[in-house]
């Protein structure tokens, strides 16, 4: 009886803090920013750091994360397994990751909601092997549907930085998109994955 009695007081105590702490989540309290559920408070870091170091407390960002719905719950989502991906932030994520490669100097990084466009300027001979490093940087962090392209030509980071904030509901642009797609083509895609 006083074991049922402490649990319901700490479960009282519980929410109680919790609504303290929630008041204070308005924008007069929060220097005018409004708290998005996607990102939390918007801030000078453009994300809210996923798997970054520059952080103050990573912890949240680095812990596993496990979710279970039964088929009843998941029906009345509205937009039921939608994942929202954050592509400047997938793109700022694998452009720091391909310039780190030995062989590369300098990356420039485009991603679409199907395409990850990477040019970069390497000095090595081997351009299928760099190829191969970059495209399989890339597909290690996007979601398999995703295509990848890259160019060892530095040249085309400007063409693919025009895209950069864009979407494909003009035609013209996605028209451009795919030109520069089928430029991407001609050079190195790295290993052909059917020949192991």
């Amino acid at each position: 009886m006083i074991k049922r009695r402490l649990c319901i007081l700490a479960g009282v105590v519980t929410i109680m803090s919790q609504t303290v702490i929630g008041c204070g989540n308005t924008p007069d309290n929060n220097n005018g920013e409004a708290f998005n559920f996607m990102r939390g408070y918007q801030t000078v870091e453009p994300s809210q750091a996923i798997n970054k170091e520059n952080v103050d407390d990573p912890t949240p960002y680095i812990q596993y994360g496990y979710e279970r719905h039964t088929k009843e719950a998941a029906s009345e989502e509205r937009m039921p397994g939608y994942a929202v991906y954050d592509r400047p932030l997938l793109a700022e994520s694998i452009s720091e990751m391909v310039a780190i490669i030995p062989d590369v100097e300098d990356a420039g990084v485009l991603v679409t909601s199907q395409h990850v466009l990477i040019a970069y300027k390497s000095n090595n001979e081997d351009r299928t092997k760099v190829a191969d490093q970059v495209k399989k940087t890339a597909m290690s962090v996007v979601p398999s549907y995703y295509d990848v392209y890259v160019a060892d030509d530095p040249r085309l980071m400007d063409d693919i930085e025009r895209f950069r904030g864009h979407y494909s509901e003009n035609q013209a642009e996605s028209d451009a998109l795919e030109q520069t797609i089928e430029e991407m083509k001609s050079f190195p895609q790295g290993e052909d994955p059917t020949d192991n």
